[in-house]
């Protein structure tokens, strides 16, 4: 008879199964703030269960929910002991939840989840298994895009010095696939006053003390929803986002001035560009960044701004075109993406526009 301290995972790979013992294997505590999260707690906590790694604290914070979501956890727990069931029934908000979680965690490693996503099997395995390989000390992944249309895998800048250049412009490391060792953790927390954002800001000052990547491999499924912050709250999260992308670059050291600071916005900014002149200050912005940065897969990162703002500006028609085509960031620039761009340019496609939502859902992406 097998000991019952040994936990045994079987995974089903074609028509074999492969076996597991959990028996060496460091505690993981995994964090999931909740609240009113009944449509889907239950299948993201089961996701977490039924991982391949077995070592887990399932730490979920109900942050004052007044649906069904306690009950379900409750229910949960009963039959998992691993399950522990946290708040005071109040709301907090996420930042209080997640310190909270942080502050109570036991294991050496820590996991990001949220209460309306569902884990890819074998997430924690093959992350935990990267930082020790790698010697990295935190990662996210791509991750699979559900809800509000087609899925789609989002294939985010994966390797350590494409990912810190992204973050000049945007957060790169979609926040439920973060897993991290616990030094991160002691070393950073999440900061109340960049709320909506607060991923974003932690990544950030993260990855100017330790090494952070994505694993190029979907290991999540994402779940949109007009419920979740970032449906719901896009134009104060905006405010949160620029005011982080010029942090950025003051902790990478680059000397930047007031007009600096609205074009490096305007890159990323949520819409349409219509004046010429800002695309040609941007085009010399990023030709100064690109100047910043000495390794490759970090210039390449920057110059793709080059074809997102291009992607933005396509109400400008043909003009704006043949100066993207022209300009000197290309010799950085896959070319693939001039087609599509070309059509956009055509059709001077606004950024706004229903048909083009339909369009990005399917490739384009800025």
């Amino acid at each position: 008879m097998m000991n019952p301290l040994i936990k045994i995972c079987r995974i089903k790979l074609g028509e074999k199964l492969n076996y597991m013992t959990f028996d060496d294997q460091v505690l993981v505590s995994v964090i999931v703030p909740c609240f009113n999260s009944e449509k889907w707690i239950e299948s993201a906590i089961r996701s977490v269960l039924d991982q391949t790694w077995g070592n887990l604290e399932i730490l979920v914070y109900d942050d004052g929910s007044t649906d069904k979501s306690r009950a379900i956890l409750e229910s949960l727990s009963i039959k998992d002991k691993r399950i522990k069931i946290l708040g005071d029934g109040k709301n907090h908000g996420i930042v209080h939840a997640l310190n909270y979680l942080l502050s109570v965690a036991n294991g050496e490693y820590i996991a990001r989840m949220d209460s309306d996503d569902i884990c890819v099997i074998n997430r924690i395995e093959k992350q935990v298994t990267f930082l020790q390989e790698k010697n990295f000390d935190g990662c996210g992944s791509w991750f699979t895009e559900i809800g509000l249309g087609p899925s789609r895998v989002v294939r985010w800048e994966h390797t350590k010095f494409a990912l810190k250049a992204a973050m000049l412009f945007q957060n790169t490391i979609l926040h439920p696939t973060f897993l991290a060792h616990r030094k991160v953790f002691e070393h950073f927390k999440y900061r109340e006053s960049y709320q909506l954002a607060e991923d974003y800001d932690l990544f950030v000052r993260v990855a100017q003390k330790f090494n952070l990547a994505n694993i190029p491999e979907p290991l999540l499924y994402y779940r949109r929803h007009t419920g979740q912050a970032t449906q719901s709250k896009r134009e104060s999260m905006e405010s949160v986002t620029r005011r982080i992308r010029l942090e950025t670059l003051s902790l990478n050291n680059i000397k930047v001035s007031e007009e600096e600071k609205n074009i490096h916005n305007l890159i990323r900014a949520p819409q349409s560009i219509y004046n010429m002149a800002d695309f040609e200050k941007i085009e010399l912005w990023l030709l100064k960044l690109i100047e910043n940065f000495q390794e490759p897969d970090a210039k390449e990162v920057i110059a793709s701004q080059w074809t997102r703002t291009a992607i933005r500006a396509a109400p400008l028609g043909l003009i704006m075109f043949f100066k993207y085509k022209n300009s000197p960031i290309r010799q950085f620039i896959n070319k693939k993406s001039d087609f599509d761009l070309l059509i956009l340019s055509i059709l001077k496609l606004s950024y706004e526009s229903k048909f083009y939502s339909i369009l990005r859902r399917f490739s384009l992406s800025a």
